[in-house]
């Protein structure tokens, strides 16, 4: 009975954790006004009603919203910082989940494929899914008890049953027949459980050379000037965008001022004195200090440390006090230091270590100074508005900052980091407009909207770095495949063995007779695709190469195989068998599900929220 009524007052936990592992998870929004939202549509899709459209199906803002909300929920409740870059990555990563899930649910659609109330049955008692197998109610010892589960199972107490039942005959029997019948094509030949088994105990000897990037010439994995705008000019479609903008902005930084240094250091005087007149340091330790590690348990104990383990000020201090002193307080980039030197003793390298304890008084923003800088950014906006942003610039001594030709997709600003709403405000405003004060954890900030340029290319400046990055990185590419290629003529012509061109090439970056399993992966040359294939088809005393590696290109020796162990090998098949269709499973349904959305039909109206 007291499970039941456990699992009653729990269920709206039950039914949080169905959403959150089979209906996704995302973030908060308004829908923006400053366009035309008509004319910007393709056919009749409004989005006030409608944040997507998959296939003919609409998703409304509020379930979008209400799938954000519970993913925002879920990370407060790990400890982690709301703020704009947590939001963006919300949003993005629930955009993909909400729209594979839409998907996956009109597949199982089109096929017809249903669950019968036997069905239902059957699956809870033998396979519950995830969120019933890790309920604390159907766990002893932090595993699950499939007895005291079927019990609770059998004995309903009420109706907490029904939409578990109802989301196991809707959503989780049919997605579960559907990865089935996906399954079915998965094939496991004696090669692949071979090959796996190799792979992960049997020991190669080699002998290689890795060309990586480093030792080719700078000047030939370089662009040229000509190199970028040639490539620029052919691939001008690829850098389109939709509509860019610039800004104008100044900025006040939230951080503590002079008087709260102070504050945080008479405080810290004021506890040194306490800890000197015979005041228990632990007790004092716990109730003040700030350092995070403490958790008002540790009395401050940093346990034993050599020098140079801490910040310059706290090591120097506590390495020129004598035992069983008190010294402070200290200042460090940390905050302010109490220390207290418990013993020291010469550790086994012959070097002093201190047994030490402190307390930290951290310098904290107080309300009255968030509240002044706060102020500060209200008086310019006054003035902003009534003198023009320029004139309020010189008259409040300010500098200005720029970010330039941004499209609506960012959420950061150049020095200000995450700040989602300056970016909503740049494509909603007009040119010369001047924003309210927009705020993020570090900053409070006024923008003016510079210039909106409309659709079109982005220029050659640009979009310069990016084009070098890939150039330099196809030259390079190029280029070590080269010295590869010289280097396996040298073996021909020259008639040596590898190890001797190894030792008489002081660029190369080689290794002698190394032995290690192919998941183990080789001195320089890491693990390798085109190494592992080229080694698992290969007899002793064969070279080969080149073969790409994630710095450039390898040539190598198979000199020695270990001994196939066939009685070992027949211990682990059926491991190694699970290991392999749990590999192909996750690759197929990845490119089954990639194929759907590239078939797919989606109006995304998320541009018109956040």
């Amino acid at each position: 009975m007291a499970l039941m009524t456990s699992m009653r007052e729990k269920m709206h936990i039950v039914l949080w954790a169905l959403l959150a592992l089979f209906l996704l998870s995302m973030t908060v929004g308004g829908l923006v006004g400053g366009a035309n939202i008509i004319d910007q549509l393709f056919g009749n899709v409004d989005p006030q009603t409608t944040i997507a459209r998959i296939n003919g199906q609409d998703i409304t803002p509020d379930r979008f919203n209400n799938i954000v909300n519970q993913q925002l929920q879920n990370a407060r409740s790990g400890g982690q910082p709301i703020n704009d870059f947590q939001l963006q990555r919300a949003r993005n990563s629930a955009w993909d989940n909400l729209l594979q899930d839409i998907l996956v649910s009109q597949e199982v659609e089109r096929l017809g494929i249903t669950a019968s109330d036997d069905e239902v049955i059957y699956h809870l008692e033998n396979n519950p899914p995830p969120f019933l197998t890790q309920n604390p109610n159907f766990q002893t010892n932090g595993i699950f008890d499939k007895n005291k589960y079927l019990q609770a199972l059998a004995n309903p107490q009420g109706n907490e049953w029904t939409p578990i039942e109802s989301f196991m005959k809707e959503t989780y029997i049919p997605n579960y027949k559907l990865q089935k019948m996906i399954d079915e094509s998965i094939i496991i030949t004696p090669d692949d459980l071979r090959n796996e088994f190799i792979k992960r105990n049997i020991k190669f000897t080699v002998t290689g050379a890795h060309i990586t990037e480093a030792t080719v010439s700078k000047e030939e994995s370089k662009a040229t000037i000509d190199e970028l705008r040639a490539e620029y000019a052919n691939t001008k479609s690829d850098y389109s965008h939709d509509g860019l903008c610039s800004i104008s902005f100044v900025s006040w930084k939230k951080e503590p001022s002079k008087f709260d240094s102070s504050s945080a250091n008479t405080l810290a005087t004021e506890l040194y004195k306490r800890a000197r007149s015979g005041e228990n340091f632990e007790k004092l330790a716990n109730e003040y200090s700030m350092d995070p590690s403490n958790q008002n348990t540790k009395g401050g104990d940093l346990g034993w440390f050599k020098e140079g383990r801490m910040v310059k000020p706290f090591d120097q201090a506590a390495f020129n006090a004598k035992k069983n002193e008190i010294v402070g307080p200290i200042k460090s980039d940390f905050g302010y230091h109490v220390i207290h030197v418990r013993d020291n003793r010469i550790g086994d390298d012959g070097n002093k270590e201190l047994l030490a304890s402190h307390i930290l008084i951290q310098t904290e923003m107080s309300p009255t100074t968030l509240s002044n800088i706060k102020k500060a950014a209200t008086l310019f906006s006054y003035d902003a508005q009534d003198l023009g942003f320029k004139k309020a610039v010189q008259e409040h001594d300010l500098d200005i900052s720029i970010y330039n030709r941004f499209d609506n997709t960012g959420y950061a600003v150049t020095g200000l980091g995450g700040l989602r709403s300056a970016i909503r405000f740049a494509f909603n405003g007009k040119t010369g407009e001047v924003s309210d004060i927009l705020e993020n954890e570090e900053y409070y900030a006024i923008c003016r909207i510079d210039s909106v340029t409309p659709p079109g290319v982005k220029t050659f400046e640009e979009v310069r770095s990016q084009i070098t990055r890939k150039i330099d990185k196809e030259k390079a590419t190029n280029a070590t495949l080269e010295e590869a290629n010289n280097l396996l003529i040298k073996l021909s012509s020259k008639g040596i063995a590898l190890k001797e061109l190894i030792e008489g090439e002081e660029d190369l970056d080689g290794f002698k007779n190394e032995s290690k399993t192919l998941l183990q992966g080789f001195t320089s040359i890491g693990r390798s695709h085109f190494l592992n294939g080229a080694l698992l088809a290969a007899e002793p005393g064969d070279i080969l190469g080149p073969l790409e590696t994630n710095r450039g290109q390898a040539i190598v020796q198979l000199i020695e195989i270990e001994e196939f162990d066939s009685t070992k090998f027949e211990t682990q098949r059926l491991q190694l068998r699970d290991l392999i269709f749990s590999r192909k499973q996750g690759e197929l349904f990845q490119a089954w599900i990639e194929g759907l959305k590239e078939d797919a039909d989606v109006i995304d109206n998320r541009k018109y929220y956040f």
